[in-house]
């Protein structure tokens, strides 16, 4: 789907990103995921400010270098604008979570079917849905109630 100024390209030789840098973009890219505050660099430790505007600025000159433009419009529009970073960059919480795969959805996914779903082989989904609602979401909310502010 294209936006009303938009075309497609005629060049059958056009590549997005060249295959030689996808590598490093996706380096730098986990690098930045990685980032916190908590964690000392060479010299010192960096406010999560800080590490977004390197970030930021490690990857425009990255792209700039190489020529790769569009890799650049890409990665600010959909990573790397204030709105975008604070979904996947470590360092906008305080907190240090542990969790980098989905072993969070899959460890939901295995409590779900275990503790609610025990006696209902495959579920319709109007039945799903009433469970999670009605039994799931106010077991959930009942744990949260004793959890304390700064875990």
């Amino acid at each position: 789907m294209f936006d009303k100024k938009e075309v497609t390209e005629k060049n059958p030789d056009y590549v997005f990103c060249p295959a030689v840098h996808r590598q490093q973009i996706l380096h730098l890219f986990t690098k930045h995921f990685c980032q916190h505050p908590i964690f000392t660099e060479r010299h010192g430790s960096l406010t999560a400010a800080e590490i977004r505007r390197n970030a930021v600025k490690e990857m425009y000159d990255f792209c700039k270098r190489r020529g790769l433009r569009e890799v650049w419009g890409y990665m600010w529009a959909f990573w790397y604008t204030p709105k975008m970073w604070k979904v996947w960059a470590r360092s906008t919480s305080p907190y240090l979570s542990r969790l980098r795969t989905t072993m969070a959805v899959e460890n939901f996914w295995r409590q779900l079917k275990h503790n609610y779903l025990h006696n209902h082989a495959r579920p319709r989904l109007d039945h799903l849905v009433w469970i999670m609602i009605h039994e799931v979401t106010p077991d959930y909310f009942a744990r949260m109630d004793g959890l304390q502010d700064t875990y």
